[in-house]
């Protein structure tokens, strides 16, 4: 893949957005680590897929690409979820109606052409708060490695 090859992460985008995840076993690292606002160090390809159909079948989101792009060993995407949950229960969550926004960006790490980690970062809180706020163990002092220590 090179540089400019951005087919993986709109092969991430597609299946996110059509709930096609069948499509990530192709570029997903089976051991693949996953962190985000609502888990840190899940491991594995199927933990990923089993995580986000669950999201899909109780928020049913419309997924908005945003931006993305390949560098090397690095990709990134940033999509917004329009969410309601008023699909199936989520994670012991029941459904309440209330929706609203997530702009997420999907920063990852590549090896071999696969997705080696994902981490998600929020830049808006509407689903993290929803989520916190009806129980939902949150990350707290997050440190991922630097690239370069400040």
């Amino acid at each position: 893949m090179s540089t400019s090859d951005t087919s993986l992460t709109l092969a991430i985008y597609e299946g996110f957005a059509h709930d096609r995840l069948d499509r990530w076993d192709a570029i997903f690292h089976p051991d693949v680590v996953i962190n985000s606002p609502a888990g840190r160090d899940v491991v594995g390809r199927d933990a990923l897929k089993a995580w986000i159909g669950a999201f899909i079948a109780a928020f049913r989101p419309r997924v908005d690409l945003i931006d993305h792009y390949v560098a090397g060993e690095r990709a990134l995407l940033t999509i917004n979820l329009h969410w309601q949950h008023d699909g199936a229960p989520f994670f012991g969550i029941a459904p309440t109606g209330v929706g609203g926004t997530s702009v997420e960006t999907l920063m990852l790490r590549l090896k071999d052409g696969l997705v080696t980690h994902f981490d998600v970062a929020d830049n808006s809180l509407d689903l993290a708060i929803y989520l916190h706020e009806r129980g939902m163990a949150l990350p707290r002092q997050v440190t991922p490695p630097a690239l370069i220590a400040g």
